[in-house]
């Protein structure tokens, strides 16, 4: 550490080169699960599976999750409300906290907890269970909420009540909401996608074609135009909405690189279009994510793969990189399961968040499939997978997950750090035993400039 801040005071390295090493590093060793602050009330959400999560990117502060009792929770992680008080030796022992330092009691029994301002009750407005939460991309005055009572809501943040309710008559899995045209992408029981129209309160398209229902959707991050499907058929469909011939291509697991055969394009084009049997997994496809350039497309499906989509380098169907993400991947989950990219730019490399069946977080380098990090829960309800997940914001590594147990977990970065009494009473004893004055206020002033340097680094 002491080097880098060297070098960069130097000027060898850029800040944004510093604050990618230290990031990094963060997603390697230094992520944990919060416990006794920065964490949500205990079973917040009624033993009910937290179904989803979002986080608003304006100020990263307002996060939204919903539940399979079909109640919405609002929360502000910018205040913090008391649970109960610390005595003077649990206050004292943990005043510089660090998780390894905490038992299962501190991880059960929190001293202050993010705020709950708002609840939207089971029933009310919501008859069955929240599938899928998203906030409006530009502002905090809306969201668009979905749920297996074949409703899709948009709703007024000012007023926390629904301003208009798209019946879609099936259960729906998944939304993905387009700022720029302002459409509500649904995956549902029906092996079509419904576009629905926020400014005409009306179903603008139907992309048909997936056999069986459909489990996930997602717009392309730079064009808004192109929308990516996977179904319960194992095929991942790419959707271009303003052409009459709205699909693109599918997916096909077996094209493996740019070469073509002796056929011509147009021919390679047309028969991935029309041939019967084109997937991209083994089972149905329950997890979608572009990268932020929309270059790449991660799809992970029932078979237990992740596969990374190379969507630039062929103008032919989509080539598979042939990624390997090891043996511990395990997804049977029959609804949308997240899988998260770290935001661009905040790592050299960048890195997957897959919820394991185990219960576990792991984290890949989305370069070469390598495991880096478990995220494994703590406490005494230390089982039962993450069905949600959402980033905390670019460069602080904080992702909140959501459990099929009712609660909501935080993982952030923790540095060991000096605790300044500690470092007093050190030199109090090495003086008493007769160690020369001047050097252990040498030392004690260069310890706290060594503890004042990394306490800046890690607010940067």
């Amino acid at each position: 550490m002491q080097s880098l801040l060297l070098e960069t005071k130097l000027g060898n390295i850029t800040p944004l080169k510093f604050a990618n090493i230290i990031t990094d590093n963060y997603y390697s060793s230094q992520l944990y699960q919060t416990a006794k602050y920065d964490v949500f009330p205990s079973n917040c959400h009624k033993n009910a599976l937290v179904n989803c999560l979002s986080l608003e990117s304006v100020d990263y502060r307002f996060l939204l999750s919903g539940s399979g009792d079909s109640s919405i929770k609002l929360w502000d992680l910018h205040q913090q409300e008391q649970i109960r008080t610390e005595n003077e030796v649990d206050a004292k022992l943990n005043k510089i906290h660090h998780p390894r330092r905490f038992d299962t009691f501190d991880y059960d029994n929190p001293v202050t907890a993010f705020a709950n301002v708002a609840i939207m009750p089971a029933r009310e407005f919501h008859k069955f269970g929240v599938s899928a939460l998203e906030w409006w991309p530009f502002d905090t005055g809306l969201f668009v909420s979905s749920s297996f009572d074949h409703s899709v809501k948009v709703w007024d943040t000012s007023e926390l009540v629904p301003v208009y309710s798209f019946n879609l008559n099936n259960r729906v899995y998944s939304i993905d909401v387009s700022g720029e045209n302002s459409l509500i992408a649904t995956a549902s029981d029906q092996p079509f996608i419904r576009l629905l129209d926020m400014r005409s309160t009306s179903s603008a398209h139907t992309l048909k074609g997936h056999k069986g229902k459909t489990l996930s959707v997602k717009w392309h991050p730079v064009n808004q135009n192109l929308l990516a499907s996977g179904g319960y058929d194992g095929e991942v469909r790419i959707w271009d909405i303003r052409q009459s011939r709205n699909l693109l291509c599918r997916l096909d697991m077996l094209t493996t690189n740019t070469s073509t055969s002796s056929s011509s394009p147009s021919s390679v084009v047309e028969a991935n279009l029309t041939q019967q049997s084109v997937k991209a997994h083994l089972g149905p496809v329950n997890g979608l994510i572009w990268d932020e350039a929309g270059s790449s497309l991660f799809t992970a499906g029932n078979d237990d793969k992740i596969r990374v989509w190379d969507m630039i380098s062929t103008p032919y169907p989509p080539v598979n990189k042939l990624i390997n993400f090891g043996p511990l991947t395990r997804n049977k989950y029959p609804q949308t399961t997240p899988i998260l990219l770290n935001p661009s730019g905040e790592t050299e490399l960048q890195y997957l968040l897959f919820p394991s069946e185990s219960g576990e977080v792991l984290i890949f380098r989305t370069i070469d499939g390598k495991l880096v990090n478990r995220l494994i829960r703590r406490g005494t309800k230390n089982v039962g997978r993450t069905c949600s997940m959402c980033n905390g914001g670019p460069f602080t590594a904080t992702y909140y997950c959501g459990t099929v147990d009712g609660e909501i977990l935080c993982w952030k970065p923790f540095w060991d750090t000096v605790d300044p009494e500690e470092v007093v009473d050190i030199m109090e004893r090495e003086t008493h035993l007769g160690v020369d004055v001047d050097e252990v206020l040498l030392r004690k002033h260069t310890l706290a400039l060594k503890a004042q340097e990394l306490k800046k680094s890690m607010e940067y």
